[in-house]
C-alpha cells in the first residue's frame, strides 16, 4: 500500500515531482513551473515570513484570482504553521483595510488592488495591504494579530449554503488527509495524470485538489472559468471536479460547434473520468456523457464534513450520489436526514456564525447534514431533498420539493421543473422549463403530460399552479449560490412575480 498523504512534509515530498504547474491568465498568458520549481519559491515566502516577523498560528488574508502566486501564499503559510484566511472569490477589497484586518484578526491581506492607484484601499507602499507577488518584510503589518490556538486547524474559509448566505468555517488538518488519501485510493491518481481547476481556489474543494496533485506528483493547470474551453485543449487534462452547469454548458458548446468532434475530444481527448456535485444534475445530462463516452460520475459531500458518497469507475448507479466512504460514520434521523460522526471532520466548526442559528455540529461531534437520503440494497445514496427546502402544506403537510421534482423528471416537453409553494392556495406550484419556446402549443402540451403524472401521485404531492419559462433556472446567476447550488428562494420570489403578471393579464 502507497503512503498516505500527510500535510506535514507536503513541501519536501512535491520538491522531488517531475510534474508541472500551469497559470493561464484571463488575457490567455501562460506560465509553466515545474513542482520543485514551486517548492523553491514556496520556500521563499516561508523565510519571507519568518524574516517579517510573522509568528505560527497567524492569520494572513487572500482576495485573489487563482493564480500561481495565490498557491504559493498557501502552501507557503501551510508550511511556515501559519493559516490562510480565504475571502471569497468576488468579495470587494474593504474600504478600511486597517479596520478589516483588525476586526478577522489578519496580519495583512493579499488583494490584487493593493497595486492599483484610485482603488479608495489603504493599501499604499509600506502597508498592510499587498498584491500576491509582494513581499512581507519592510511592510506595516499587524503583527499584533492573535495565534490561533487550534492544533488540528488548517485554513479559514467560507461557503455558502442553498440559502447563498456566507458561513466561516475552519477546516482541519486531520480532515484534509482524509479526504483525500480516500480520494487517492479510490480514483487512482498518479503521476500520470493531469488536473484542470477553474473554480476559485477559495472555494476548499479546490485545495483539496491542489493537495492531491502535489501528493500524487500529477500537472496541475489553473484556468479562468473564461478560458477553460480553451485549456481543455491545450492542457488535455485527465480528470475534472465540476459543477453540473459546466456540465450542461459542455454539451450545449459542443453540439453547437456542429463538427462532428466527439465529445471526448472536445474535453481534450484524454479524460478518465469528471466528478460533478455541489448541486443535483440533471438525468438528461447523465445520460447524454453515457452515450458520449466520457465518464461522468455523481458525488456527494459537503465542507462541514468532508466527502460522503461517490460513485467510481468500478462501482456507480445513475441517479444516486455513489457508495458511502465509510458507512459506518452515516447514520440516519428517523425523518431520513444524514448524520455524519466521523473521528477527521473536514471542519471543526463555523466562526463568525451565530451556533444556535446553524444546529449543524452536535455537542457529541456528530454533524447534521440537512440533507435527506435512502440507501438502496448495495448501498448506494439517494439525495431526497434538504431540510431547508420543505414546504409546509396548508394542511399541514411537509414535502420535499426534491422529491417531487423527480416524479415528473423525464416529463415530455419539460427541460426543468422547479417546484416551489404557490402560497395563499397551500398547494403546490412550478416553475417549468420548455424543451422548446414558450407558445401556446408548447404550453398545452407540457400541461397535459404534467397532469398525467398528477394523476398517479398522491393529492398532496399534485402540482397545481404552473409558470412557463423558455430558459432553464438553473443557469441563471440570480437563482444560484456561490456554490452553483439553486436558491429556492429566488425561484418562489419568480414564481410570485410570474404568476401575479399572468392574474394581471386575465
Amino acid at each position: 500500500m502507497s503512503e498516505e498523504m500527510r500535510l506535514q512534509g507536503l513541501l519536501d515530498h512535491y520538491a522531488g515531482n517531475d510534474a508541472v504547474v500551469v497559470d493561464i491568465s484571463v488575457g490567455g498568458t501562460r506560465r509553466e513551473v515545474s513542482h520543485a520549481e514551486l517548492a523553491d519559491r514556496v520556500r521563499e515566502r516561508v523565510e519571507d515570513l519568518r524574516s517579517a516577523g510573522v509568528r505560527p498560528g497567524q492569520l494572513i488574508g487572500i482576495n485573489a484570482r487563482n493564480s500561481l502566486e495565490w498557491l504559493v501564499w498557501d502552501l507557503a503559510t501551510l508550511e511556515f504553521g501559519a493559516h490562510l484566511y480565504a475571502v471569497p472569490d468576488g468579495t470587494p477589497v474593504p474600504g478600511d483595510v486597517e479596520a478589516f484586518l483588525a476586526e478577522a484578526g489578519l496580519v495583512a491581506l493579499v488583494a490584487e488592488e493593493a497595486g492599483t492607484e484610485g482603488t479608495g484601499t489603504e493599501g499604499t507602499a509600506g502597508g498592510p495591504l499587498l498584491s500576491p507577488g509582494d513581499r512581507l518584510t519592510g511592510r506595516r503589518l499587524h503583527l499584533d494579530a492573535p495565534a490561533q490556538d487550534l492544533p488540528n486547524l488548517h485554513s479559514l474559509v467560507f461557503s455558502s449554503g442553498t440559502s447563498g448566505s456566507l458561513k466561516g468555517l475552519r477546516i482541519s488538518r486531520s480532515g484534509t488527509e482524509y479526504v483525500i488519501n480516500r480520494f487517492l485510493e479510490a480514483f487512482g491518481v498518479t503521476g500520470e495524470d493531469r488536473h484542470l481547476i477553474f473554480l476559485p481556489l477559495s472555494n476548499y474543494q479546490q485545495r483539496l485538489s491542489v493537495y492531491c496533485c502535489l501528493w500524487a506528483g500529477a500537472d496541475l493547470a489553473l484556468a479562468p472559468f473564461q478560458r477553460v474551453f480553451a485549456a481543455l485543449q491545450s492542457e488535455r487534462p485527465t480528470f475534472l471536479i465540476a459543477p453540473p452547469v459546466f456540465y450542461d454548458s459542455t454539451l450545449q458548446l459542443h453540439r453547437k460547434a456542429g463538427k462532428g468532434q466527439p465529445l471526448d475530444a472536445f474535453l481534450g481527448g484524454r479524460i478518465r473520468f469528471m466528478i460533478t456535485g455541489m448541486a443535483p444534475i440533471r438525468t438528461s445530462t447523465l445520460d447524454a456523457y453515457a452515450a458520449a463516452g466520457p465518464s461522468l460520475l455523481e458525488a456527494y459531500g459537503m465542507t462541514e464534513s468532508g466527502m460522503i458518497a461517490w460513485n467510481t469507475a468500478g462501482a456507480r448507479r445513475a441517479g444516486t450520489v455513489g457508495r458511502l466512504i465509510d458507512p459506518s460514520a452515516v447514520t440516519f434521523t428517523e425523518d431520513g436526514e444524514l448524520v455524519i460522526t466521523r473521528e477527521a471532520p473536514l471542519s471543526l466548526g463555523y466562526f463568525e456564525v451565530d451556533p444556535a442559528a446553524e444546529p449543524t455540529f452536535l455537542p457529541d461531534g456528530s454533524i447534521l447534514t440537512g440533507d435527506f437520503g435512502t440507501l438502496d440494497g448495495d448501498g448506494f445514496l439517494t439525495l431526497r431533498g434538504r431540510r431547508k427546502d420543505v414546504i409546509t402544506l396548508g394542511s399541514g403537510r411537509k414535502v420535499n420539493p426534491a422529491e417531487i421534482e423527480a416524479l415528473f423528471a423525464g416529463t415530455e416537453g419539460v427541460a426543468e421543473l422547479v417546484v416551489v409553494s404557490s402560497g395563499h392556495s397551500g398547494r403546490l406550484g412550478a416553475v417549468v422549463s420548455l424543451t422548446g419556446p414558450v407558445t401556446a402549443d408548447g404550453e398545452a402540451a407540457a400541461r397535459a403530460a404534467i397532469e398525467k403524472v398528477n394523476t398517479t401521485v398522491d393529492q398532496h404531492r399534485r402540482l397545481g399552479s404552473l409558470v412557463f419559462v423558455d430558459h432553464p433556472l438553473h443557469s441563471e446567476p440570480r437563482f444560484q449560490t456561490k456554490n452553483m447550488k439553486l436558491r429556492r428562494a429566488a425561484v418562489e420570489e419568480y414564481f410570485a412575480e410570474l404568476s401575479a403578471r399572468r392574474e394581471s393579464k386575465v
